[in-house]
């Protein structure tokens, strides 16, 4: 309760103290190299754009991000919190950093806002594991997913199927497909982290996306992962042939259509805005 206090009266008082705070909570001795290490964002983000990053946001993050972080650097929680201090420091976030990183749906405790504040700012590895950093905080989930759509992009377009990188991109913000694919790659079904892999699940979630009329589904996506799985027990999923791994994702689709699982909500079928996970959804 007391470090709570100590960051709520941090963030209140403004963007040098929040940031002296993290410095300390983050034992950063040489405070003038983590200032000059950080990459600098592209321009400062305002309450609205931490809430729901747009797509052309995330793309110019990530890419002045890209050459400054390793995958191993950019799955740290603690990174991205040091980078968030440094960004505060600067200034890069409204003035009113309380409803920058506190504010949510169900911030009505000092725990759930402090809980508000970890993950917006890296993300909890304890409590949420390797996921945390790539469906938590806005900045890091931006760059994990321009990431995969370029790396979605190249080995597609290798085997022949066009898909740019802005396509993939688009595929993966919506949060159907990037929470699911996310956690039960990370959480449940390992196997499908291959790129090959994810790069099939990928393509064909964005045909059937572009086909259908219909926002894809939960349990589209789900069926395509766990197909996918099972074909896995008996071949590699590193190095079949990318044909193999389309027809079985297809199929993992189809599967779930016929099911009748799958219930369209057509409600939003905009994908420019991703909403993020609620605040106590642990």
């Amino acid at each position: 309760m007391e470090k709570q206090d100590r960051l709520a009266d941090a963030v209140n008082t403004g963007w040098a103290k929040t940031a002296q705070y993290l410095f300390e909570e983050l034992d950063i001795k040489d405070k003038d190299r983590a200032l000059s290490d950080v990459p600098e964002l592209p321009n400062p983000l305002t309450t609205g754009e931490m809430n729901h990053l747009p797509a052309h946001a995330e793309r110019e993050l990530a890419m002045r991000l890209h050459d400054s972080l390793t995958r191993a650097e950019a799955a740290e929680p603690a990174i991205w919190t040091l980078c968030h201090a440094v960004w505060i420091h600067r200034g890069m976030f409204d003035r009113n950093l309380s409803e920058v990183f506190f504010e949510g749906p169900k911030a009505n405790t000092s725990e759930a806002r402090t809980r508000n504040f970890l993950r917006r700012t890296g993300g909890l590895n304890r409590v949420r594991g390797k996921t945390s950093p790539l469906v938590d905080c806005p900045i890091s989930a931006a760059w994990w997913r321009y990431y995969i759509a370029g790396e979605v992009s190249e080995i597609a377009q290798g085997e022949g199927m066009i898909i740019s990188v802005e396509v993939a991109h688009n595929t993966l913000r919506i949060r159907e497909i990037w929470e699911n694919l996310v956690t039960m790659s990370l959480k449940q079904v390992t196997s499908v982290c291959a790129p090959r892999a994810r790069a099939a699940i990928v393509t064909v979630l964005e045909r059937h996306c572009t086909s259908m009329p219909h926002r894809v589904m939960r349990a589209q996506v789900q069926g395509a992962i766990r197909e996918l799985a099972r074909f896995g027990h008996t071949h590699s999923l590193w190095h079949i042939p990318w044909g193999q791994l389309i027809n079985a994702v297809r199929e993992g689709v189809e599967n779930a259509n016929i099911s009748g699982s799958m219930i369209f909500d057509d409600s939003n079928t905009d994908t420019e805005d991703l909403p993020q996970l609620e605040a106590d959804d642990t």
